[in-house]
């Protein structure tokens, strides 16, 4: 356990506070510092915290004490009987007589059973934890201000979680595109120059696609906006199963999806980018649950490689990154103007950086 130097349990109360400040902190993070908080103020020698909506489905996330291990990684429950009995409490004491009947605390365990504490995380009457504190130091028993200093952090732990849960999901939406479930141009860039870097310092080849659906606005026109939005789902489903287990697929905007290639050559690059537009040729026609007949989609795709540019020493990944996308976009161009429904794979040509 990492010990904090807090005074009082106001102040232990608002470093869980601070914890939820989740932009900046992950669930465990937020559920580790409250468990921290907790244990401080009530002096306990061992805790942990369970999730889950159930009695069942509790599993230990965080902890510290002669057992954390144990619970941590081979997935020890909850203490079931204890927390039978807590879930209708606010905050639930039980002595070493009940505890001695509970498998986490019967023979065997490094506890020296004394006392346990166990209080619910709920939203309303949704469960959502169990926070568990074991053996206060010396001689003392869990108090009456010791159940309410627990409360009172279960309540802001509650919070916490909701917030983070909550703050995910809207993360995951800001990351995402609407139409096709895929990461966005947004994400694209952040991943992008990271992609670049890591490649750079680890002196390997990677790869971008620039990936166009072909003759987009004559389904638009012939079928209407609808059978668009089908085409670029289904295209973008076929791109990120053709591409699984070895490309990101982004929707870069309008009719335009990127694939990026983090472990590539340009023979392994060609053979991604032929494998991605004949699946998705494969798998995009066919009815349409508004009814009419979607056409079989084709697409175009130009491929860009990092060590295919002309020169990389001294730039910047945000630069090297500009360089592959507006190469890859040179060799799309030459793809579409060639006659569509094909790969080019750039040249030292098309890089003018």
């Amino acid at each position: 356990m990492r010990i904090h130097t807090l005074r009082g349990a106001k102040r232990l109360e608002e470093s869980v506070l601070a914890a939820s400040n989740v932009r900046a902190r992950t669930l465990i993070r937020v559920l580790d510092e409250g468990l921290q908080a907790a244990a401080l103020a009530v002096r306990a020698t061992a805790g942990a915290v369970f999730i889950g909506s159930d009695l069942s489905s509790l599993r230990c996330v965080v902890a510290f004490g002669p057992e954390a291990r144990e619970l941590l990684s081979r997935g020890v429950p909850v203490a079931p009987g204890l927390t039978k009995k807590a879930l209708g409490r606010r905050v639930g004491r039980f002595a070493a007589a009940e505890m001695s009947d509970d498998p986490q605390f019967a023979a065997g365990s490094k506890h020296r059973s004394k006392q346990a504490l166990l209080a619910p995380i709920r939203d309303g009457s949704r469960l959502l934890g169990v926070l568990q504190l074991v053996n206060p130091e010396g001689p003392a028993r869990f108090s009456d201000r010791d159940a309410r200093v627990v409360e009172g952090i279960v309540r802001t732990l509650a919070t916490s979680f909701i917030q983070t849960s909550s703050l995910k999901r809207q993360e995951g939406l800001a990351a995402h595109d609407p139409l096709t479930g895929l990461r966005n141009v947004r994400e694209m860039n952040r991943r992008l120059t990271r992609a670049v870097g890591a490649a750079r310092r680890a002196d390997r080849d990677m790869a971008l696609m620039f990936v166009d659906v072909d003759h987009l606005k004559k389904v638009n026109s012939k079928l209407g906006h609808g059978a668009g939005r089908e085409a670029l789902k289904r295209t973008g489903r076929a791109l990120n199963e053709a591409a699984a287990g070895v490309g990101e697929v982004f929707r870069f905007g309008g009719d335009e999806f990127v694939v990026v290639q983090r472990h590539a050559s340009k023979e392994s690059a060609r053979a991604l980018a032929n494998h991605l537009r004949s699946h998705v040729a494969a798998s995009t026609g066919g009815p349409m649950r508004a009814g009419g007949e979607l056409p079989r989609i084709t697409v175009s795709i130009g491929v860009a490689t990092l060590h295919g540019l002309r020169h990389l020493n001294g730039q910047p990944p945000k630069d090297l990154k500009s360089r592959l996308m507006t190469t890859a976009d040179r060799a799309l161009f030459r793809a579409k103007s060639a006659g569509r429904n094909r790969v080019v794979v750039a040249t030292a040509r098309d890089d003018r950086g």
